[in-house]
């Protein structure tokens, strides 16, 4: 176990996290969070539930009444996933329409894009992040680039979903636009859509993907594949280099 790390007697070795103490048993009390000014995209904020928020609110600041009613205490990662998700309240409904229509737009282009370009047809693809373009080729030519923005990644390892936005590993160029998706999350307090991380599956991939694809009126979408997981994005354009569709 590192410094960085906190051993867990459910989870193993996992990040640590800090969390007002009603949190730790509570069921649907809330759950805020509050990112330090030099970690914006923060894995897991600070967080407390709404009791708390309300003494904050009151005192006009956080001091040593409200820190004494928060008495915060230290999580590892995967517990604060499981006490977010318990606490967590939303509207569900809201969150299933959006996902279904968000569905039904990616579903309308997606097929004339896969048709147009042939995306079946190709030996091979390259994305380069700096100028977030996604590269079809065939015997070394590029056949087809396209404009892209990361969504966000699946690991198999967690099982878990990661925003673009919370990548350190990805350039801010192709994943600056992921945080439109954050700011809704945040402003219509939906989970899965203002949380860096969470437990999901690749199904859940897909249905970030299309609600970032219908935000900003994409072409397309595409799912590139690792040991690790995948990489989901969306197509903001996309078109043929030189000639070279006459060839396939």
């Amino acid at each position: 176990m590192s410094s960085k790390t906190v051993e867990c007697n459910i989870h193993g070795e996992r990040s640590p996290t800090f969390v007002c103490h009603h949190l730790l048993k509570g069921e649907g009390v809330g759950f805020n969070v509050g990112y330090d000014p030099d970690e914006p995209d923060a894995l897991y904020p600070d967080a407390w539930c709404d009791a708390c928020e309300e003494v904050v609110d009151s005192e006009g600041e956080w001091n040593d009444r409200s820190e004494a009613f928060a008495d915060i205490r230290l999580l590892c990662s995967g517990c604060y996933c499981e006490t977010r998700e318990r606490n967590w309240k939303e509207d569900e409904q809201a969150v299933i329409d959006l996902i279904t229509q968000s569905f039904e737009y990616l579903q309308s282009v997606q097929e004339s894009f896969k048709k147009d370009f042939r995306l079946d047809d190709y030996e091979r693809w390259d994305w380069n992040e700096d100028d977030c373009k996604l590269i079809f080729s065939n015997g070394g030519q590029a056949v087809v680039e396209c404009d892209i923005d990361f969504v966000g990644s699946f690991s198999h390892a967690g099982n878990s979903w990661m925003w673009a936005w919370a990548n350190g590993s990805f350039s801010e160029a192709i994943k600056s636009r992921s945080r439109q998706i954050r700011n809704i999350g945040e402003d219509q307090n939906m989970l899965k859509l203002a949380s860096a991380v969470w437990y999901g599956d690749q199904i859940d991939g897909w249905e970030m993907t299309a609600i970032m694809a219908a935000h900003l009126k994409a072409i397309g979408a595409y799912r590139t594949a690792s040991d690790m997981g995948y990489v989901y994005m969306i197509i903001k354009n996309a078109r043929w280099v030189g000639s070279k569709q006459h060839n396939l």
